[in-house]
């Protein structure tokens, strides 16, 4: 029980402080839950799971929810593809899957250790990157069959990165995207902001000279992991967290006291952010999609 308690402590002040660091990189830790899921769950993805009718919502089905959105994800891929560009690449799950299929694959991703844990994962059968997606200029241009986005595309800055698309994609290369964007203005102060707005992202598709192919709206089957991902966080994280917090007030009253002025505000406001999550609020702001793209 220490050794949970102790990896929640550092997880929750590592991702406070990461964001104090850097400022944009940090909106690549916002799914905390999953992460965490990960870190002290054994959760393989970082990404929502795709649940089916019938599939009973708990934290173990979660597992099996992934593996079904991974492979879903997989079979979108066109025939003709042989190179993909793994775009926030996770722990490395879908390109271990991708690498065991033929596929020459090249994962990016911000943060070290989701780079080690892909070459972990994959046996160091891919090519990496550690920046953002934007800032890449090591690839060759016109060289990618098809860049995957599963649930990195709302992070990417929209006009940078229909350039970086444009520049590596070879003619009548795809862009693969799974991930959820915004349908109506968030009025909600705690609700999460995150996700592009899906007007806008379809016309800057179309300034780019992109072809929408395919569209998928999977929102039904993947919104329950926004409650798993509530219960998570609201129900057992921060109450295990307002313990450490408390050991430490009693013990160490001194680090107590410097901690609670600098990070009170910031654990609040998590709470707040936190406890807004589900599945109602998610699927009135947002949709789920699953999109394919074409390079003209």
């Amino acid at each position: 029980m220490h050794n949970i308690l102790s990896k929640i402590n550092k997880f929750i002040f590592k991702g406070i402080v990461m964001e104090k660091k850097y400022t944009h990189k940090a909106s690549y830790y916002n799914d905390i839950a999953l992460k965490l899921g990960h870190q002290l769950l054994g959760i393989k993805y970082l990404h929502y799971g795709y649940f089916e009718d019938t599939q009973k919502i708990s934290l173990e089905s979660l597992q099996i929810a992934q593996e079904v959105y991974a492979k879903r994800l997989i079979s979108k891929i066109p025939s003709d593809v042989k190179t993909i560009l793994d775009v926030g690449c996770g722990t490395g799950e879908i390109a271990r899957q991708l690498v065991e299929k033929g596929y020459i694959v090249t994962c990016v991703a911000p943060d070290p250790y989701l780079i080690e844990k892909t070459l972990e994962n994959t046996n160091n059968q891919v090519k990496t990157f550690t920046d953002l997606y934007e800032n890449i200029t090591e690839i060759e241009p016109d060289s990618i069959d098809l860049i995957l986005m599963s649930e990195s595309c709302q992070y990417i800055k929209p006009d940078p990165g229909w350039e970086q698309n444009k520049k590596l994609l070879k003619k009548g290369g795809y862009l693969l995207i799974c991930d959820f964007f915004k349908v109506k203005d968030i009025d909600d102060p705690y609700m999460s902001k995150s996700g592009q707005p899906l007007d806008n992202f379809y016309e800057r598709a179309r300034k780019a000279n992109f072809t929408l192919l395919s569209e998928e709206d999977i929102t039904a089957n993947v919104s329950p992991t926004m409650t798993l991902t509530q219960d998570l966080i609201y129900e057992k994280v921060f109450p295990i967290g307002e313990a450490v917090i408390e050991l430490t007030r009693r013990r160490y009253p001194l680090i107590y006291k410097i901690g609670n002025y600098f990070l009170k505000e910031k654990l609040l406001k998590l709470k707040n952010k936190y406890s807004a999550l589900g599945a109602d609020k998610f699927c009135h702001y947002k949709k789920y999609l699953t999109l394919l793209f074409q390079k003209n």
